[in-house]
């Protein structure tokens, strides 16, 4: 596992956390960010959303916040069980759509939620070439890593 990955910073959240986690994003990833941004829901004991920040796979802050985004918005606890695919590999098969396109990525920001109860958990992937140029969006299924949605690079690898 990528100790920066997404799969890593989910790892490192105390249990009480892991069945409420609203949505994980990152931005400037190149494959991967500096900082992870988690929204969760507290466990049972505490009360009200929580917002988590984790870098190299270790929380480096844990505050409690109002959450009104999260908790107005159709988003469900993420079913961590069905996040296969890293952001990593996200990274990767972004990156051979900009290639076959003869683009390259600086970075992307990622954004990983769950739109349903039953719903697979969705990467949406925001990727930018050099000096800032914003190619697009693209999406995948956490589950195996389909192109759900690619607004950013025409060409298929």
């Amino acid at each position: 596992m990528d100790s920066k990955g997404a799969l890593a910073c989910l790892a490192a959240l105390p249990e009480k956390y892991r069945s409420g986690v609203l949505k994980l994003s990152a931005d400037s990833a190149n494959p991967d960010p500096d900082t992870w941004y988690v929204s969760a829901r507290a466990g049972r004991d505490d009360n009200g959303m929580r917002s988590i920040e984790v870098a190299s796979g270790q929380i480096i802050s844990d505050k409690q916040t109002l959450g009104l985004r999260e908790i107005l918005s159709s988003a469900k606890p993420l079913n961590l069980s069905k996040v296969q695919v890293d952001s990593r590999e996200i990274f990767d098969i972004a990156q051979n759509y900009a290639g076959a396109n003869r683009k390259q990525i600086s970075t992307v920001s990622f954004v990983l939620n769950q739109q349903g109860s039953f719903a697979v958990p969705i990467w949406s992937v925001w990727c930018y070439g050099p000096n800032g140029t914003y190619f697009g969006e693209m999406k995948f299924l956490a589950s195996d890593g389909t192109v759900i949605l690619n607004d950013a690079f025409p060409k298929k690898p």
